[in-house]
């Protein structure tokens, strides 16, 4: 008797979600401006034969939908946007709203599975109310979930597994966007009987999401570009504060929040401290990050900052390095002042709100060339730290990645392949195991900077860097905006993986 066959092809962040454009020329909320291109190769999957002895599987591994994208009611300061939308009827209608703006992607995975074809769905950090027992049942009815069929749909924080290959979103290592999955599991289970959710048992939405919801979507407008910047992690922050340094009292809190967490986040690369994979915020504060930055104030004879604004500096020291994050604070401020006179100068927003500051754009163009060239310095180091000469080789990976470093060791044992997502990053790297570490990349829209802002030749970079500030001012967004959809693709002969890579989608002419 042979063997039974299994093809599996597992997509990740699709980010769908977000208002259109309101006119010509602009991006509107989207992150991926790929619904054509996705519906086809879902379409693709879907006309594959069925086999009884090999048979077809599409797994959406996290973050198929994008909940930050869209807006809500005005909540505390008239904000629209929040990190969770914990009213289950308003996530509903979100959904539906989803639904309705991608509706050809929902009717190909409704032919998918018609098909004969198996649907398994992960959840990512974006769309953690897809949990919510009610959204549930309404994404099964999206989805077209045959009579009598269950969607398949692990959104307990469990990983998938398939054969001797794990899949995961892969936020679970990242300390910014990690879920509290114990109190998603409560809030589920109080929703499911149709209670409250009392205030004690809420779930703290993770730091990466009020990035998203309190920094980056605000400034959305002037930067459409800016919730490209995925993960939202520590090296995301000098850039938005370059861009904007009125966001600086919001960056500070959250980067208190992610430092205090980030003291007892892990065991092991793959193994987290709490239960839930949730880092807990921690009392006390300190470890090897806040030595070196307890060391550089000490050497330059800056006063005691604030415990928030310690923190802030914890993160652009591990963002930038010793020496470019000890300066980038002041390179944000009017030339020659010191620590003190920059935290009330240009980035003095100390309060929350979010009337100080001067914009990247207004200054290039309205200010000073000496503060111009010093904003221009502090961009530049924020652009070189947060794109890696490696971030889009498909076989490089940064080291220490705490992807690359939880892959190895799951990858043992029973275990040789580990597929995750999250990071909008493909990768097709060989594990120890003989297995591979892949990632699944994104069909969301990619922010890549132009190579020369990131070159060698030092002239040529402030050149290129100013031209794409120009390129800002005037909404020209091409230059930033990239597209690769990518998919990660497995076969199976029995429980084993005997074929694993991560493609490129090329079309409806391209190999499946």
């Amino acid at each position: 008797m042979a063997t039974a066959q299994q093809r599996v092809y597992v997509i990740s962040d699709l980010h769908l979600g977000g208002a259109p454009p309101a006119a010509p020329g602009e991006r509107g909320f989207q992150l991926c401006t790929q619904v054509d291109a996705l519906a086809e190769f879902i379409r693709q999957l879907a006309a594959q034969p069925v086999e009884p002895d090999d048979r077809l599987e599409l797994v959406i591994n996290g973050d198929f939908v994008d909940f930050l994208a869209e807006e809500g009611p005005a909540g505390p300061g008239g904000s629209p946007w929040s990190p969770i939308k914990e009213d289950p009827q308003l996530a509903l209608r979100l959904l539906g709203d989803i639904t309705r703006r991608n509706q050809p992607v929902m009717a190909a995975l409704s032919a998918l599975q018609q098909r004969g074809h198996t649907l398994t769905l992960l959840l990512g950090n974006h769309d953690v109310e897809l949990a919510f027992p009610v959204v549930r049942q309404a994404l099964a009815a999206a989805l077209g979930v045959p009579p009598g069929g269950a969607l398949r749909f692990i959104h307990d924080g469990e990983a998938y597994r398939i054969g001797d290959a794990l899949i995961e979103h892969g936020n679970r290592y990242d300390r910014f966007n990690v879920v509290d999955h114990d109190a998603l599991r409560r809030v589920c289970a109080l929703q499911s009987r149709g209670q409250r959710v009392p205030e004690a048992l809420r779930m703290p939405p993770p730091v990466g999401s009020q990035l998203v919801a309190e920094v980056m979507n605000p400034i959305k407008r002037d930067y459409p570009f800016i919730d490209l910047l995925k993960p939202e992690s520590t090296a995301a922050v000098p850039l938005l504060l370059a861009l904007e340094p009125k966001v600086r009292a919001h960056a500070a809190r959250l980067a208190a929040l992610a430092v205090r967490a980030s003291q007892h986040t892990y065991v092991t690369p793959a193994m987290p401290k709490r239960s839930g994979d949730i880092s807990a915020v921690a009392a006390g504060r300190g470890g090897e990050l806040g030595a070196r930055v307890a060391d550089l104030g000490a050497r330059v004879g800056a006063a005691p900052p604030s415990a928030d604004e310690a923190e802030l500096q914890r993160v652009l020291v591990e963002a930038l390095g010793p020496a470019a994050g000890g300066q980038f604070l002041a390179q944000l401020g009017p030339p020659g002042a010191g620590p003190e006179g920059a935290r009330r100068g240009d980035i003095a927003s100390r309060s929350g709100g979010w009337s100080g500051g001067l914009s990247l754009l207004q200054l290039v163009f309205g200010g000073g060339e000496a503060a111009s060239q010093s904003r221009l310095t502090a961009l530049h180091n924020a652009l070189v730290a947060f794109c890696d000469s490696a971030l889009f080789d498909t076989h490089q990976e940064a080291v220490p990645s705490p992807y690359l470093l939880a892959a190895r060791e799951l990858a043992q044992g029973e275990i040789r392949h580990v597929v995750l997502g999250h990071t909008h990053l493909a990768r097709n790297i060989e594990l120890p195991s003989g297995g591979r570490y892949l990632n699944s990349g994104t069909w969301a829209d990619l922010m890549r900077v132009p190579a020369d802002v990131l070159g060698p030749d030092s002239q040529k970079a402030r050149v290129a860097l100013e031209g794409l500030v120009q390129d800002l001012r005037a909404r020209r967004f091409q230059s930033l905006i990239w597209q690769r959809p990518t998919y990660a693709r497995l076969r199976l002969a029995g429980d084993r993986v005997v074929e694993a890579s991560v493609e490129e989608y090329q079309g409806r002419h391209g190999p499946l």
